[in-house]
């Protein structure tokens, strides 16, 4: 995504926020942004208030380019886009309160009803993200041990929270690494990998003089093949899909599925 682009959708999304709240937050004052913040405070997600259905994500979601990778990935052109929401982090130096926690480390994907690759989750980044900013930690290679998180898999939820000392994080290389990325990359992982997300591990005081912004930025994005849809056809599930925007849905990354955030 180009700085035009990236610039354009900062702005959508600051209209979504503003008219999330009924404009009690305003984008240009800082004070205003603990009220009516419609994110998880702990994680920096925003899944409410239609965020799924709103022109910011719409706009990432249109991107011929991300398109154009998904398409390779599953080589196919005939995709279903998720209504997935996005992820904020404001700058917690600022106000202290707003720093979100890390170590929630989990997968999005069951590992006793899916336990092979069938999803590949994504975002595109409106901000550049390192140890300064905090973002995505990923495990490299755990997605290839996957079937042994099956023992803390107690729901048919994709959603699996795994505990610090399970023994999947024995296996070498299964160690957390942060992301780094510029703003307008794409990034990209099976769903299978463990993840989370971290606030800002290399800290620089602020000086009081420094603007105030938000330190990231993401919008979730992920595509499946339509051969994915199962139970239904594929002219029934798009129904239910348009429903879905009718009614300011926002989904899960799995878009052949229809589950709430």
């Amino acid at each position: 995504m180009n700085q035009d682009d990236i610039d354009a959708n900062k702005q959508r999304l600051w209209t979504f926020l503003e008219n999330a709240s009924n404009g009690v937050i305003r984008r240009d004052d800082p004070e205003t942004w603990s009220n009516q913040w419609p994110s998880f405070s702990t994680h920096g997600v925003i899944s409410g208030h239609g965020i799924g259905q709103s022109d910011f994500l719409w706009n990432v979601r249109s991107n011929e380019q991300v398109k154009q990778v998904f398409a390779r990935i599953w080589n196919t052109r005939q995709l279903l886009v998720s209504f997935d929401g996005c992820g904020v982090f404001r700058d917690w130096r600022y106000n202290p309160t707003w720093k979100t926690n890390g170590g929630w480390n989990h997968v999005d994907q069951n590992p006793k009803i899916k336990p092979h690759r069938c999803c590949i989750q994504g975002f595109v980044s409106l901000t550049d993200q390192n140890e300064k900013t905090g973002g995505l930690i990923v495990y490299p290679r755990s997605h290839l041990y996957f079937t042994e998180l099956s023992d803390v898999t107690k729901t048919s939820d994709d959603f699996v929270k795994i505990p610090s000392d399970h023994s999947i994080f024995n296996h070498d290389q299964v160690i957390g690494k942060l992301v780094h990325c510029r703003a307008g990359d794409l990034v990209l992982w099976d769903s299978r990998l463990i993840h989370c997300n971290s606030p800002a591990t290399a800290i620089e005081e602020r000086q009081n003089d420094q603007p105030i912004d938000l330190l990231r930025i993401v919008a979730y994005v992920n595509m499946s093949p339509t051969i994915f849809v199962h139970g239904q056809t594929l002219d029934e599930f798009r129904e239910k899909r348009k429903e879905m925007v009718q009614n300011n849905c926002t989904l899960t990354h799995w878009s052949t599925e229809l589950v709430v955030s």
